[in-house]
């Protein structure tokens, strides 16, 4: 089912929301940046199948230059942040901002708050969105439901913590159903009672496949884990990962033995620990970018290098702009700090003109009246 005309709504009341002509509403082109946290990418998706956006996903708790570019390269006219600034870190905002793009950020201190302000704000938009889409109420650390949602169309999560549920949120809803697995029986069962009648209720059965989805998953944490310790100095990083490992390991065996549920809890268990220390690289990176000015320099110059490479493979002129930052390059190299972020500045201010006017250059001039039309 398409959900067009309530696209067409949200997009022009977001966009009034960060200030742009409510004219340009229909033509809109939308990015949803989001970590790959299983929540607010679940959340994420079933956003954008509403908003006909973009979803560009990030590692979690990374920063990662090449999304800044990628991001830039669609130049799209607003930018949702779906998460806090520890899935998707503040990075992400400061630089889009700077290139004149307009970036939101919907996120709250946990999953379950970002869940909850995500829904309520679209709530606010379009409330008629309740009538027609399901409210999948899930525990927000349960990771099979988080994958069930995920596959399913026409729904919503609303995730809960512990046995608490925004009330005020679920009653707006026709249809409400409850999507559970073996990791979140007890916390479900408390909310079903709350909620009383819901349209279905969907237990989530730990299958091989989804056992060795998050075995992968967890692999791939560790090992990023392991890439960020060796630039930081973390206190406990070497123990949290040999124990995320530890567990890693024990999930592999289990799942050969096929005990699958118990290979899946292990390997959550797993990507956990390592998503621990992912965090604290996080912090620690933010903290050397704002404490070390040359080397946020560095890192602006290495964002707007390739940004403006993939612009001008799309035919825009950027010439001027990469003159000004091989000259900021070598101020940079000589120490000529205040000379390198001056230049800097004047590129940014350039590259603002530039996109702006690809973006303005996509809304489509309203036809003239014919005749017996009222112009």
């Amino acid at each position: 089912m398409r959900w067009v005309g309530a696209a067409g709504i949200i997009v022009l009341l977001i966009m009034s929301i960060v200030g742009l002509p409510e004219t340009q509403a229909a033509t809109q082109n939308i990015v949803i940046l989001v970590s790959d946290n299983e929540a607010d990418l679940t959340l994420a998706q079933k956003i954008s199948d509403v908003l006909n956006a973009t979803v560009v996903v990030t590692k979690w708790g990374v920063y990662n230059d090449t999304i800044t570019a990628e991001i830039s390269e669609l130049n799209p006219d607003l930018v949702i942040i779906i998460g806090g600034p520890l899935a998707v870190v503040s990075l992400y905002e400061e630089e889009l901002q700077a290139l004149g793009i307009n970036v939101t950020r919907v996120g709250g201190r946990d999953r379950v708050e970002t869940s909850e302000k995500a829904v309520e704000l679209i709530l606010q938009m379009y409330p008629e969105l309740a009538e027609n889409l399901t409210l999948a109420l899930a525990y927000g650390w349960d990771y099979a439901a988080m994958m069930q949602i995920r596959n399913q169309s026409g729904v919503i999560p609303l995730l809960v913590k512990n046995d608490t549920l925004n009330m005020t949120i679920a009653s707006k809803f026709r249809n409400v159903e409850i999507v559970r697995s073996r990791f979140s029986e007890k916390v479900m069962e408390r909310v079903r009672e709350k909620v009383g009648n819901v349209s279905r209720e969907i237990f989530v059965n730990i299958t091989a496949e989804r056992a060795e989805d998050v075995i992968k998953v967890a692999e791939e944490r560790i090992e990023l884990a392991k890439q960020l310790v060796e630039n930081a100095t973390i206190p406990s990083a070497e123990k949290l990962i040999e124990e995320a490992e530890k567990k890693l390991e024990m999930a592999k065996l289990a799942y050969k033995e096929g005990k699958y549920g118990e290979a899946f809890g292990l390997a959550v268990a797993a990507k956990n620990i390592a998503e621990v220390v992912i965090a604290r690289a996080g912090e620690e990176f933010e903290k050397k970018i704002s404490a070390n000015y040359s080397l946020k320099l560095e890192l602006k110059i290495r964002v707007l290098e390739k940004i403006m490479l993939r612009l001008k493979a799309r035919g825009i002129d950027v010439s001027t702009e990469l003159q000004l930052l091989e000259q900021a390059k070598q101020a940079l190299n000589a120490g000529n700090v205040q000379i390198a972020k001056n230049l800097i500045e004047e590129i940014e201010k350039g590259l603002k003109v530039k996109l702006k006017e690809e973006r303005e250059s996509r809304i489509k001039k309203p036809e003239k009246p014919g005749r017996g039309e009222r112009p």
